[in-house]
């Protein structure tokens, strides 16, 4: 059943905050110096992977993603990171679980000095023990890599003790790969259904969802080896008190 994690790491970008604003401005002014046209609807897309890979599915060269990631993050730096708020629920949320003992971490794909910056604009940068993101030089970039920086600097009794909680499946798999809890958000820029195929073990559609520990409760626990189609958990998680059941 689900108990209170000990250690908690969240993604940023569509995760603790709304971004979109100064990550669409920065695209659009990259794609605007470069020449390259691109449909407004395929931006939102493109929130939260990697920025070469972005770039890349944009279409630009192999040769000259990092030259464009430049002008990004050049425009970036000069606007867009200062466009975010914080989602409804995040700050008290966040304030709760440190309050409780849990400890908490970042792990983003955006540079991990701009996120820095972020979060402490937001106001939210002393609650977490560790923040981590792409390295300056560019040399760690994946999602995987960041959650190690982050898990590498605390003492981790049991790996399951341990939540990932992201809005794009890059989250998922990475949570996944390290053995911990993935948990979905869907107030972000990915969909259930990405979430899900790539390995929630449950979705939460507000912050607040991450204080309720339904092991304490007494509610059903999922004996299915797959997602329950009524509320996103899964095998060895606790139902929240509003779902049916597995054999509902």
């Amino acid at each position: 059943m689900r108990s209170r994690p000990s250690h908690v790491i969240f993604d940023l970008d569509g995760t603790l905050a709304d971004s979109s604003a100064g990550i669409l401005w920065s695209f659009r002014a990259t794609l605007d110096r470069i020449g390259l046209p691109v449909e407004e609807e395929m931006l939102r897309h493109l929130i939260g992977p990697p920025l070469g890979e972005s770039f890349a599915i944009l279409g630009v060269e192999e040769e000259r993603i990092d030259e464009v990631v430049a002008i990004y993050r050049d425009f970036y730096a000069e606007r867009g990171v200062y466009e975010s708020l914080l989602y409804e629920g995040v700050h008290t949320t966040l304030s709760t679980l440190s309050q409780q003992g849990v400890r908490l971490g970042v792990a983003t794909a955006k540079r991990v000095d701009f996120a820095r910056q972020m979060l402490t604009t937001l106001g939210v940068a002393d609650l977490f023990d560790e923040i981590s993101g792409a390295t300056v030089d560019l040399r760690v970039t994946s999602k995987f890599d960041i959650m190690t920086m982050v898990m590498n600097q605390w003492t981790i009794a049991h790996q399951l003790d341990v939540w990932m909680v992201g809005d794009r499946r890059y989250d998922m798999t990475a949570a996944r790969a390290h053995g911990v809890h993935a948990v979905g958000v869907l107030w972000g820029f990915g969909t259930d259904e990405e979430l899900r195929s790539a390995g929630a073990h449950w979705l939460i559609t507000r912050p607040q969802e991450l204080l309720e520990y339904e092991s304490d409760a007494g509610s059903p626990v999922c004996v299915l080896e797959e997602i329950c189609d009524a509320c996103g958990h899964v095998m060895g998680s606790a139902h929240p008190g509003s779902c049916p059941g597995p054999n509902a």
